[in-house]
């Protein structure tokens, strides 16, 4: 049995880039199973908690807050319209942006599914102390600058071969 805890390297072993993805791919998967046991994709689930925690959302917010393209999120937001958990409206003064929002039936199946898997995040994040907490936020978000930067690099140096007649 080994002497480190789920999650953690063993004892010497130093994190890799492989480690950190491996633990995202993890949490993903989890989510995906969250999903998939209520019956949705995971766009749809997270449109759905978009939606619930901004009691209503545009195509665009749910977009940008779940880094979803917006045809990603069309797709997933008609598809709950066809289900009969959200309703489409246009933004009230606008013929443009249109406003999605939970009907009855969608509100009654988010108390079911959706809510309790956002509880339980809660309560996981909580777990952990507060120092934790805003030491794990600040890491994350210098970790994910750093890769904005890095990919950042990369796309434009293709972008620039692409433009220089390379392959």
């Amino acid at each position: 049995m080994p002497s480190h805890q789920k999650g953690e390297p063993p004892q010497g072993d130093v994190p890799s880039v492989r480690t950190i993805d491996s633990i995202f791919r993890e949490s993903d998967r989890l989510y995906y199973e969250v999903a998939r046991g209520c019956g949705l994709s995971n766009a749809a689930f997270w449109s759905l908690v978009t939606i619930v925690i901004r009691g209503g959302a545009t195509q665009g917010q749910i977009a940008e807050d779940t880094a979803y393209s917006r045809q990603t999120v069309n797709s997933a937001v008609k598809s709950l319209e066809s289900r009969g958990l959200v309703a489409i409206v246009f933004e009230e003064g606008s013929r443009r942006n249109k406003m999605v929002s939970l009907t009855a039936e969608g509100t009654a199946f988010c108390a079911r599914n959706v809510r309790p898997a956002m509880d339980a995040e809660e309560r996981a994040f909580a777990s952990l102390s507060l120092r934790d907490r805003r030491e794990f936020a600040r890491l994350v978000r210098i970790y994910v600058d750093a890769i904005d930067v890095e990919l950042g690099h990369v796309m434009e140096s293709r972008s620039k071969h692409r433009e220089g007649g390379g392959r």
